[in-house]
C-alpha cells in the first residue's frame, strides 16, 4: 500500500508527458523515491493519492525538464567577452582565457552556470569540462546528467604521461561524482586531438563503460585542416598552443570519415555540431548510431553555419539540443535555442514544415535523453522515471490565448517564465527563487572572476606560454598521414 502522506501532486493547467497526447488540467504524482507514480487528469490524482501533498501551478505548463545536450559549465564567467569574433579568431583568443583562471575561479564559473541551468529549467545536462570544477558545482546545485572529462593532445611523445592523466582524472571523477552524474570522456576535436590519442581515449571509453563526445565538423575551419592540412588552425591555432613545430599533412577527408576510419564512432558516441557534414557523412553516423548535439545559436552566432537537422533527422540519427557554452551563446536558454534551431531550419530549407514546435520540444527533452542513452530515466514525464520537471508559467499577457501549448512554449516563451524546477522529486527553484542556494555570494563571485578577465585578458595582460601552461593541459600532434589508411 502506497504511503500517501509521501507523495507529492504537481498540478498545472497544462501537462505535456511529450511522449503522450496533452494532459488539459493535468498533474504529475510523484512518490517518496523521487520517481513518477502517474500521470493524467488532476482530479483523478487527488481522488487517487488523497493524502497526497498538492502544489497547483495555476497557469502553467508541466513538461519534462529539458536535456541540455551540450554545455561548459565552466566558461559561464566568460559570457559577452569574445561576442563578435568570427570562430577562428574567438577560439584562438579563448587559449588565453582559459588560461588566465585558476581552478577555484573555474568553480565558481560553473557554480553560476549550474544556477542559470536550473533556474532555465535544465535538469539534465551533458557538459564537457576538465571535471572537477563541473563535478562539485552540477552535483551540489542537484543537477542531474553526465561530465565529460575534456582531453588534449597531438604531441604522441607526451602520449604515455597524457593517458596517465587521463585515467587518474576519471579515478577522481568516479570517486567525486554523485549519485545523479555519469562520467565520461571527451576528445577535444579531431585537429587538437592525434589519431593515436583518439583511438586510445576511445577504447579506455569502451573498456571503463564510459560514453563518449567531441566536437565535429563545427567549422570550415576544421574542415579545411582535415582536408587540406591548411588554413588557421593549421598556422595561427597551433602556433597558439605551441604546436607550429609539428608536421601537418592533408588528409583529403571529411572529419566523420576521418573519424570513421579510427573505428570510434557508436552508439555511445555524441558528435557535437555537426554544421559541415555530407550526406554520406549522415549515413556514417546513422549506421554507426552515433548521436549528434545540436547547438543552433552557438554555430549561427560564430558564423560556422546551420547543420542539416531535417537529413540528419529523416536517415533516423538521434539528436539532441545544447545551449553550448556561454562563451559562445551567452545564455543557456533552451525556449531561445528551441526557437533558432525552428526558425533557421524553416528558412535554410524554406519550408515551414520541416520543424514545428512540438518536434522542438522533444528534441530538448526526450530527444536529448535518446541521445544520451538516458531515455528510460528521464526526457518525459511517465511512470517509473525519475520526477525531472519543470513548470513553466504561461499567466502573463504575451502568452495570451493559447490553444497550443507547444506553440506557447517554443515561439513565446523564455528562461525567466520558469517558475519551478524538480529534480528527482527535489525542488530546486520555486516561485522564481533558488532552494537552498546563496545566488547572491555566487553571482558576486563570478562577477569578481569576469572582472579579472576583463582586466588581464582584454587589456592584454596576460601571456601563455603554450599549451603546457595553463591549469587544462593540452598535449599536442604528430600527425602522420599513413595514420590514417
Amino acid at each position: 500500500m502506497t504511503n500517501t502522506a509521501t507523495i507529492t501532486i504537481y498540478r498545472a493547467d497544462w501537462v505535456l508527458p511529450v511522449a503522450a497526447p496533452i494532459q488539459p488540467d493535468g498533474a504529475v504524482a510523484v512518490g517518496p523515491d523521487g520517481r513518477i507514480l502517474a500521470v493524467g487528469p488532476a482530479p483523478r490524482l487527488v481522488a487517487d493519492f488523497p493524502d497526497a501533498a498538492l502544489v497547483d501551478n495555476g497557469r502553467s505548463i508541466i513538461m519534462p525538464g529539458f536535456v541540455n545536450c551540450h554545455s561548459h559549465l565552466e566558461y559561464t564567467s566568460f559570457r559577452g567577452i569574445l561576442d563578435d569574433a568570427e570562430y577562428a579568431d574567438w577560439i584562438i583568443s579563448l587559449v588565453d582565457v582559459k588560461a588566465s583562471l585558476t581552478p577555484e575561479e573555474y568553480l565558481i564559473s560553473a557554480k553560476l552556470g549550474a544556477l542559470e541551468a536550473i533556474s532555465s529549467g535544465i535538469t539534465t545536462i551533458a557538459d564537457t569540462s576538465y571535471g572537477a570544477t563541473t563535478l562539485e558545482a552540477a552535483g551540489g546545485a542537484g543537477l542531474r546528467g553526465r561530465v565529460y572529462l575534456e582531453v588534449f593532445g597531438v604531441d604522441d611523445s607526451h602520449f604515455d604521461d597524457t593517458m596517465a592523466d587521463v585515467e587518474r582524472r576519471i579515478d577522481d571523477a568516479l570517486g567525486a561524482a554523485p549519485a545523479t552524474i555519469d562520467v565520461g570522456l571527451a576528445p577535444h576535436a579531431p585537429y587538437t586531438v592525434s589519431s593515436r590519442l583518439y583511438q586510445a581515449v576511445s577504447a579506455l571509453a569502451r573498456e571503463r563503460g564510459l560514453k563518449v563526445m567531441s566536437h565535429v565538423a563545427e567549422s570550415r575551419e576544421e574542415l579545411t585542416y582535415i582536408r587540406s592540412g591548411s588554413g588557421k588552425f593549421a598556422h595561427d591555432y597551433r602556433e597558439k598552443m605551441g604546436w607550429e613545430r609539428m608536421l601537418v599533412q592533408p588528409y583529403g577527408v571529411t572529419p566523420i570519415k576521418y573519424l570513421q576510419q579510427w573505428n570510434v564512432l557508436h552508439r555511445d558516441f555524441i558528435a557535437v555540431h555537426c554544421v559541415n557534414v555530407t550526406r554520406d557523412d549522415i549515413r556514417i553516423l546513422r549506421d554507426k548510431d552515433a548521436a549528434v548535439a545540436h547547438c543552433p545559436k552557438s554555430n549561427a552566432k560564430l558564423g560556422c553555419g546551420v547543420a542539416p537537422l531535417a537529413d540528419l533527422l529523416h536517415e533516423g540519427v538521434r539528436v539532441g539540443l545544447g545551449t553550448d557554452s556561454p562563451a559562445s551563446s551567452n545564455i543557456m536558454d533552451m525556449f531561445d535555442e528551441m526557437r533558432t534551431m525552428l526558425f533557421l531550419h524553416r528558412a535554410t530549407e524554406r519550408d515551414v514544415g520541416v520543424l514545428d514546435a512540438r518536434s522542438c520540444v522533444r528534441i530538448a527533452t526526450l530527444g536529448g535523453a535518446e541521445a544520451l542513452g538516458m531515455e528510460s530515466e528521464v526526457g518525459s514525464l511517465e511512470p517509473g522515471k525519475w520526477a525531472d520537471l519543470i513548470a513553466v508559467d504561461v499567466s502573463r499577457p504575451h502568452f495570451a490565448p493559447i490553444t497550443d501549448p507547444y506553440s506557447a512554449l517554443v515561439y513565446g516563451a523564455n528562461q525567466d517564465d520558469v517558475r519551478l524546477t524538480v529534480v528527482g522529486g527535489r525542488e530546486l527553484y520555486r516561485d522564481r527563487a533558488h532552494v537552498g542556494a546563496d545566488t547572491d555570494e555566487v553571482r558576486a563571485r563570478a562577477v569578481a572572476v569576469r572582472q579579472k578577465l576583463q582586466d588581464r585578458v582584454l587589456t592584454g595582460a596576460v601571456e601563455v606560454g603554450g599549451a603546457e601552461s595553463g591549469w587544462w593541459q593540452a598535449a599536442a600532434p604528430v600527425i602522420h598521414r599513413e595514420e590514417i589508411v
